[in-house]
């Protein structure tokens, strides 16, 4: 092979795949490593998702999958809850990170897939008529940071433990706008393999899950080079 390849990858997922026939043969007597060029897609990350809100003597709400804000969860609830004749707050504490619920029938967070550990209660009944504070603050932010993983490379470690990372980044922009992440310094690693037959990109969270981006089309471009 030349001393330097550029390699595109591009799906609708946050696992991109690629197949090389013929396998990128490399050269024995040289070694070679791999970084990130840039990472293309759309910020359309989740920070809700499969919750529900259940009140007392009601049907259970179903809170679609999306990015959210306090107030938007606030209109969605007090919107659906109205057309039951059902009086509905949710505010946030902006000092204290808390959130704060009022209502006029019982809430049940007790239930797995509740709403309330994200508004930061436990699990518990929230009698109505009273105005309720979370113990725990607001987690409504997801995603900490983005990791970029590569099979083939080698020589990073989290939490003491080598793993395939060769980019981790955050965000810079808002849910519905671009993220062009182009490191300003590439930062190459050592690849494990002298023959290139398969390779896969993955996109996780800072806990190793595969991050969500419902749908829209994400594109990674490595560069190969010899070292």
């Amino acid at each position: 092979m030349s001393e330097s390849l550029i390699i595109s990858l591009s799906g609708r997922t946050s696992t991109l795949e690629n197949h090389f026939f013929p396998p990128i043969e490399l050269s024995g007597d040289k070694n070679y490593a791999l970084g990130l060029v840039e990472l293309l897609t759309f910020n359309s990350i989740p920070n809700l998702e499969k919750k529900n809100f259940y009140v007392a003597d009601l049907e259970t709400i179903n809170i679609p999958t999306g990015s959210y804000e306090i107030e938007d969860i606030n209109k969605f609830l007090s919107d659906k809850l109205k057309l039951e004749n059902v009086t509905f707050s949710l505010k946030a504490n902006n000092n204290t990170l808390q959130s704060t619920i009022e209502c006029d029938r019982d809430i049940d967070f007790t239930k797995a897939d509740s709403i309330g550990e994200l508004l930061g209660f436990d699990p518990q009944i929230l009698k109505a008529g009273e105005s309720h504070t979370s113990k725990h603050p607001i987690s409504i932010i997801k995603i900490n940071s983005l990791r970029i993983e590569c099979n083939i490379t080698r020589g990073s470690y989290s939490d003491g433990k080598e793993v395939h990372y060769i980019h981790e980044f955050f965000p810079a922009v808002p849910p519905g706008f671009k993220i062009i992440e182009k490191p300003l310094e590439i930062i190459y690693l050592p690849i494990s393999v002298k023959r290139i037959d398969y390779l896969i990109v993955r996109i996780v969270d800072q806990d190793g899950d595969i991050v969500n981006f419902r749908g829209e089309t994400v594109t990674v471009r490595l560069h190969l080079k010899s070292i």
